[in-house]
This record gives C-alpha cells, structure tokens and sequence, in this order.
C-alpha cells in the first residue's frame, strides 16, 4: 500500500471514530444539554469531512499516476532555453 493510500484509509478511520466519540457524547449528555447544539454542529462537519475524504479515495483511484505530481508543462533546462522536440 502507497503511503498516499495508507493516509486516505487512516483520515477515513480517524473521521469515522471521531463521529462514533461524537454520538456516544449525545447519548450520555442528552438532546437537551447545552453542548448537544455544538455537538452535532460537530458531527454534521465530521460527516462532511467523511464524504470528502470517500471522494479523495474515488479521484485519487482513477488517477492514471497515482502520485503526487504530473508534468503537465515542458521542463526547462537551467540554461533557460526549452527544449523542442
């Protein structure tokens, strides 16, 4: 597994239980509490942030490199002339 695999699969798990935390928060502070307002304010964003990592899983699947960056311009040598091909 990449490490750019390895930390999709980790933010996943680190959101996913942060949410888990969240919900066991509620149960025990009740729906009526002065924190339950911020706490699911909190969940609500932690909800986002699991569906944008699943696409950021989905895009970087389909990305033919699979790594970071991709040469899209020519490269100019340090004499500062581009090369023609």
């Amino acid at each position: 597994m990449k490490a750019e695999e390895e930390f999709l699969k980790n933010a996943a798990s680190m959101v996913r239980f942060a949410e888990e935390e969240i919900k066991q928060f509620l149960a025990w502070t009740g729906k009526r509490s002065p924190y339950s307002r911020s706490a699911e304010e909190i969940r609500t964003k932690l909800q986002t942030a699991a569906a944008d990592l699943k696409c950021l899983q989905k895009e970087y699947g389909r990305t033919p490199v699979n790594g970071p960056f991709v040469l899209t311009h020519a490269a100019i040598p340090r004499n500062g002339t581009p090369a023609l091909d």
